[in-house]
């Protein structure tokens, strides 16, 4: 269980890091950035809220790691 709670508690706080992300896109000037920026935040997004919804003693997937996106 305690796996579990660790998971819950990294992926609630990839969540809270996309939105961060997010936020920063908004006021960043330069759109080459800020693409990257959103880029990061939906993958992260998109990973968290996945592990969230995931059903217990399901297992965690090292390989779908963030990748860097836009150059």
């Amino acid at each position: 269980m305690h796996e579990q709670d660790s998971r819950r508690i990294h992926a609630e706080h990839d969540r809270d890091k996309a939105e961060q992300l997010f936020e920063q896109a908004r006021r960043v000037e330069d759109p080459e950035q800020s693409e990257r920026l959103r880029y990061r935040a939906e993958r992260l997004r998109s990973r968290s809220e996945a592990e969230l919804r995931r059903e217990p003693g399901a297992g965690y997937d090292a390989d779908d790691m963030d990748e860097e996106g836009p150059q």
